[in-house]
């Protein structure tokens, strides 16, 4: 599956990645690329053709966190 980081304030896509076969694999390319090149502190991860999305918030201490938005997070 296809995911993309998408900036939370311009709605702008900052990259896309291919091939990750599960959510767990998509959070961990997105917390590396994300400690590597982030130029602002919120990013949503997204799966390309759907809309369960995760808020990548960064913390003060520099670390990445992923929180579901929507419908995942209601069920949880």
């Amino acid at each position: 599956m296809e995911w993309k980081l998408v900036r939370e304030d311009s709605g702008s896509i900052a990259v896309r990645k291919g091939d990750l076969d599960s959510k767990f694999a998509a959070m961990t390319w997105a917390r590396e690329w994300l400690g590597n090149n982030a130029d602002h502190d919120r990013y949503r991860l997204q799966p390309e053709g759907d809309d369960r999305e995760m808020l990548m918030i960064r913390t003060i201490t520099g670390q990445w966190y992923g929180m579901f938005v929507g419908a995942e997070a209601d069920a949880t």
